[in-house]
C-alpha cells in the first residue's frame, strides 16, 4: 500500500489529509508496514461520510490505515475534537487509537466500531443519517442517540443508560447490561420543549 500524508497547520486548526491507494497488482501474500500517524490528544470524534473507523484503546494516540483500505480521508483536529470526513464514493477504512474518549458522533454512511472493550467513565454515542455503530463499552454513564436511519449494536455494561430514539430505531443489544435505563423518543422531547414555550411565541 502506498500511503502519503499532507499536514496543513492554520491558526485555528490542524488539517491532516491522508491519502492511500492499493495498487491493482498487489498480491494477498505481500506484507505492508502499518504507519501510525501521531496526533494530539482528543476526547471527541466526529465521523462523516463514507468512512469506516475502528477504535482501539491504548496509551499511544494516533491514526493508521486499515490493511484493506482503498479510499481517501480528511482529518481535522480542533482542540479535543477530531473530525474525519470522506465524501468520495470509495470507502476509507481507518484505525484510530484513543486513550480517554467521551463522545462519538457518526453521520451519513459512517461506520464506527470497537476492536476491544472501550473503558470510559462517561460515554456519549450520537448516530445520524445511515450511520452504523458496533460498540463494546464499559462505563459509569452511557448516553446514546439513534436518529434517522442509523443503527446501533451495543455490548458491555454501564451503571446508567440514557437512550434517545427516533421514529424508526434500530438497536441491537448483545450481552449488554445496564443497572438503570431511561428511554425517550425524539417526538416526546420536542413536545416537552414546545410546552415550555409561551403560546404567544409559538
Amino acid at each position: 500500500m502506498k500511503t502519503s500524508i499532507k499536514t496543513l497547520i492554520t491558526i485555528l486548526s490542524a488539517v491532516i489529509t491522508l491519502t492511500a491507494m492499493l495498487p491493482n497488482n498487489l498480491r494477498a501474500t505481500e506484507k505492508n508496514t502499518t504507519i501510525l500517524y501521531k496526533i494530539q490528544n482528543f476526547r471527541k470524534i466526529v465521523i462523516k461520510g463514507n468512512v469506516e473507523v475502528t477504535l482501539v484503546q491504548q496509551p499511544t494516540i494516533g491514526i493508521s490505515y486499515a490493511d484493506d483500505n482503498i479510499g481517501n480521508v480528511k482529518v481535522f483536529q480542533q482542540g479535543e475534537v477530531l473530525r474525519i470526513t470522506n465524501l468520495n464514493n470509495e470507502k476509507c477504512k481507518l484505525v484510530v487509537y484513543v486513550n480517554d474518549i467521551y463522545r462519538i458522533e457518526a453521520d451519513q454512511n459512517a461506520v464506527v466500531k470497537t476492536e476491544v472493550k472501550l473503558s470510559t467513565k462517561f460515554l456519549q454515542i450520537i448516530l445520524k443519517g445511515n450511520a452504523f455503530a458496533d460498540i463494546d463499552t464499559s462505563s459509569e454513564g452511557l448516553y446514546t442517540e439513534i436518529l434517522d436511519n442509523s443503527t446501533l449494536k451495543l455490548k458491555g455494561n454501564t451503571n446508567r443508560h440514557t437512550l434517545v430514539m427516533g421514529i424508526a430505531t434500530n438497536l441491537t443489544i448483545d450481552r449488554f447490561v445496564a443497572a438503570q435505563t431511561d428511554v425517550k423518543r425524539v417526538e416526546t422531547i420536542a413536545e416537552e420543549i414546545a410546552a415550555l414555550v409561551p403560546s404567544s411565541v409559538q
